[in-house]
């Protein structure tokens, strides 16, 4: 008999009943499609109504604000069961995703009514291929795809009543991808022509949602650990080593090195476009010491969990998360420092010659930097020397000193760590209350294994094709299929450890934690070249 959203099948051997299987019906999978089809209804108005229409980043904005909304609800549903919370948390993720695939349609049009604008004033009437304009050029409009795939799946996940509750955990980290790209900027930009080719939204969008698809099933191992007891103590020294990484290497290795965080320059861009990197850093009041007194807390909340696991002292126990709490603290507070600190900066030429005379070896890297883009030959820029490079820094700085500005969107990527450490931070805070109430709410270890399962299986087939798409566009543009690119290497090796995961499961019947390990894993490296790749390796997809 069907209900409103489910149809019940009884399994029958011989005369006797064994169970009752739910099967899901059209309508548990309302939310997924009314996300969709309204998100398609939103670009038709925006077709209709025009360039007047509300824009593509209020409408990432609006993504933004309705996952963090629904995660609240269903993080409070999943302390404190109730029916309103559970309904506004399932509706804020449909909103959220609703919003989030509007943004990146709407962002399509406008790309594509942009360049019609450019035509019409040169006096070129030929109206450009629409597909052309399909927004995946650069980060910004990976993020946005990237988001609304782990959302979408996560609809697509949560009809069943008993995994309701993952949004709760995956839908922090769509809004931590947005929140990157809000800080990313969401400028236009046109692509280098060599790349303009119909595989291009193929092989992205593959990408995206492969992605996404990814990023469920890590949350699907997380919680898998959580519910088979592994200690909440053990989860912690992951996260605040995973937040000592992050201290120690962004701004340079400046943050433990000299106890300052260094915020990367911008010079204005004179055609109107995204402003242009001016690679000096200037210093940021407060950040440093504060992210030094974070890594210092993190490190003591180590130690403590270490005493506790190996030696069963819960004095350390408790110690390590009176530190924590105080590490989550100083991290909120240096996130607070670095925004006031950049939104008030206002001119920095002063302070940052300032700095400068005190530590001139920026001269010398930015000399360097400036080198680099003049596409030398490795003897020419092998024959320079110290002191060229740093007088070449010295009239950089001399010549656009006074134009030099901060933004927010400088150091999107560093700033997304920081961010990302402090939710590490919070869900291992969280976890460390009412643990036991959590487990028991959470549904069994083999349906959270059989769901880890299906997720990576997705994912390994979606980086498949994304590794084959790639191939055949590459060729396209480049005349050959490989050629060791670090974001190539990057995709093979996270392919590589879900093969891994479907290959120790099948053939050695590992399962369970042994799994939940290779999709963090796995997880880990799509970040690292989704990320890591394009802002800190040289290669031929730093565009994106």
């Amino acid at each position: 008999m069907e209900d409103a959203t489910r149809i019940h099948s009884d399994v029958f051997i011989g005369s006797e009943k064994v169970q009752s299987v739910e099967m899901p019906g059209i309508k548990s999978f309302m939310p997924a499609i009314l996300a969709v089809v309204g998100a398609f209804a939103m670009v038709g108005l925006r077709i209709q109504i025009g360039t007047g229409f509300i824009s593509d980043t209020a409408l990432m904005m609006l993504a933004l604000a309705f996952y963090i909304l629904g995660a609240l609800f269903e993080l409070t549903n999943l302390y404190a069961p109730s029916g309103m919370a559970k309904k506004i948390g399932l509706w804020g993720a449909t909103l959220g995703v609703f919003f989030n695939i509007s943004s990146w349609l709407v962002r399509w049009v406008n790309a594509y009514d942009f360049e019609l604008e450019k035509l019409v004033a040169s006096g070129n009437n030929v109206k450009p291929w629409l597909f052309r304009y399909i927004p995946f050029a650069n980060l910004y409009d990976l993020s946005l795809a990237f988001a609304f795939g782990a959302g979408l799946t996560t609809l697509l996940l949560v009809h069943r009543r008993n995994f309701q509750f993952l949004s709760a955990f995956t839908l922090p980290l769509a809004a931590l991808i947005l929140t990157l790209a809000r800080f990313i900027g969401g400028e236009h930009s046109n692509l280098m022509p060599i790349l303009d080719s119909y595989w291009r939204p193929i092989h992205v969008g593959v990408a995206s949602l492969s992605y996404g698809v990814a990023l469920v099933c890590f949350a699907i191992a997380v919680i898998y650990l959580l519910k088979d007891n592994v200690k909440v103590e053990a989860m912690a020294i992951w996260s605040s080593i995973f937040g000592l990484s992050v201290f120690a290497t962004i701004s340079g290795f400046s943050v433990f090195t000299a106890g300052v965080y260094r915020a990367g320059t911008f010079l204005p861009n004179p055609m109107g476009g995204k402003p242009f990197n001016a690679f000096f850093r200037a210093d940021i009041p407060y950040v440093g010491w504060v992210l030094v007194g974070a890594g210092v807390l993190l490190a003591g909340a180590i130690a403590m969990f270490l005493a506790y696991l190996y030696r069963s002292d819960e004095k350390a126990r408790t110690i390590g998360h009176l530190l924590l709490k105080l590490a989550f603290v100083a991290q909120i507070l240096a996130v607070v420092f670095w925004v006031t600190g950049v939104k008030s900066a206002g001119s920095i030429q002063e302070s940052l010659q300032a700095q400068l005379n005190k530590d001139p070896a920026q001269y010398l890297a930015v000399g360097r930097e400036l080198a680099a883009r003049e596409n030398l030959s490795a003897q020419e820029f092998a024959a320079l020397t110290p002191q060229q490079l740093e007088m070449a820094g010295r009239q950089y700085f001399q010549a656009n000193g006074g134009k030099l500005f901060l933004s927010l969107n400088t150091n999107p990527v560093e700033f997304a760590g920081l961010l990302t450490a402090l939710s590490g931070t919070f869900f291992v805070i969280l976890f460390s209350f009412k643990t036991d109430t959590i487990r028991e709410r959470l549904p069994s270890l083999d349906a959270l294994d059989s769901l880890m399962y299906k997720t990576a299986c997705l994912a390994f087939a979606g980086l498949a094709m994304l590794l084959i798409t790639g191939a055949i566009w590459a060729n396209e543009s480049w005349g050959r299929p490989w050629g060791f690119d670090s974001k190539e290497t990057g995709a093979l090796v996270a392919w590589l450890t879900y093969a891994a995961f479907l290959h120790t499961r099948i053939s050695r019947g590992w399962k369970g934690r042994s799994s939940a390990y290779f999709a963090i894993i796995g997880f880990l490296l799509v970040i690292f070249t989704y990320l890591g790749v394009s802002y800190l390796l040289p290669g031929l997809h730093s565009y994106a």
